[in-house]
């Protein structure tokens, strides 16, 4: 009988495991605020991760006083990630992105002193996908 809950709690163990780290990823996003960054960059590319936008922050063009020190927390951001899009729209979304009259901008979950978390992509201000239906 002991063998057997033995068992069950080797299985439900990494689960659990999982389920904390989980909890706690979703915790420190949703404590965060949203603050929208300057993008620029585009792959999507890369026939193993899929289609992702590989992006680098443009801190130039950053509003940087919508910062709590109204200073661009450059480190925090390091240079910049990958952004995973539907393979099905990543040619239309790199076509706009790259135009020079289109803004890419990140919506980032930013609290000082942790981890900054990619929400979303704008194109112009509005949701990419809007952007690609256009």
């Amino acid at each position: 009988m002991l063998k057997k809950y033995g068992y069950a709690g080797l299985v439900f163990l990494p689960v659990m495991i999982m389920l904390v780290w989980v909890t706690e990823i979703a915790h420190q996003r949703n404590q965060g605020r949203e603050v929208v960054v300057r993008v620029q960059g585009f792959d999507p590319r890369d026939l193993l991760s899929g289609h992702y936008i590989w992006y680098r922050i443009d801190w130039d063009k950053t509003d940087c006083t919508q910062f709590e020190s109204r200073i661009c927390p450059k480190l925090a951001f390091e240079w910049g990630g990958r952004f995973y899009v539907p393979e099905n729209k990543a040619q239309a979304l790199d076509k706009a992105v790259r135009d020079e009259n289109n803004t890419a901008e990140m919506v980032f979950s930013y609290k000082e002193g942790f981890k900054p978390y990619a929400l979303r992509l704008l194109v112009n201000g509005e949701a990419w996908e809007r952007a690609v239906d256009k």
